[in-house]
């Protein structure tokens, strides 16, 4: 039985991006095995798969679709949370950051600006921040929680 009312209740919150819980995680554990010199395109992929949607209904509608009710004991997130904004956003100034430019002091010597160790220490923070904050439950919601966030009722 769907909820009575969730199309009209969400169709406002589009810019919302939400996730369960063990997608976030695995996540997590995926980008821990990714080198961050080697493997930042990868990074940034899967950054982008948890904290953007191309259509807000696909990530919401995983969750609590017209045919299904959220599982009682199913926790999701709510990836636009301003603490995973800032995190983020974080995350993606350190991985944009080209760790191989050096410039030219002279003919034969190079001098470089220490940058992959400047952005390795941003992400390693943040990515820790971003760590505590989802294990912590900062935007997490229960069922009870998100039915309350967007007033559903359950036919």
């Amino acid at each position: 039985m769907p909820y009575q009312n969730f199309e009209f209740q969400t169709k406002h919150c589009k810019v919302q991006v939400w996730h369960k819980d063990i997608t976030i995680k695995n996540a997590l554990q995926s980008i821990d095995a990714l080198s961050f010199l080697r493997d930042r395109p990868a990074i940034r992929r899967i950054l982008n798969g948890i904290c953007s949607s191309g259509s807000f209904s696909l990530a919401l509608f995983g969750i609590a679709g017209p045919t299904l009710r959220l599982n009682e004991l199913a926790v999701c997130y709510n990836m636009t949370h301003p603490v995973y904004l800032e995190a983020v956003s974080e995350l993606y100034r350190a991985l944009d950051v080209d760790v191989q430019r050096c410039r030219r002091a002279d003919a034969t010597h190079y001098v470089c600006d220490n940058s992959y160790d400047k952005a390795l220490e941003r992400y390693t923070g943040f990515m820790m921040k971003l760590k505590k904050h989802i294990y912590a439950g900062v935007g997490a919601y229960d069922r009870k929680a998100f039915e309350e966030e967007f007033h559903l009722t359950w036919k």
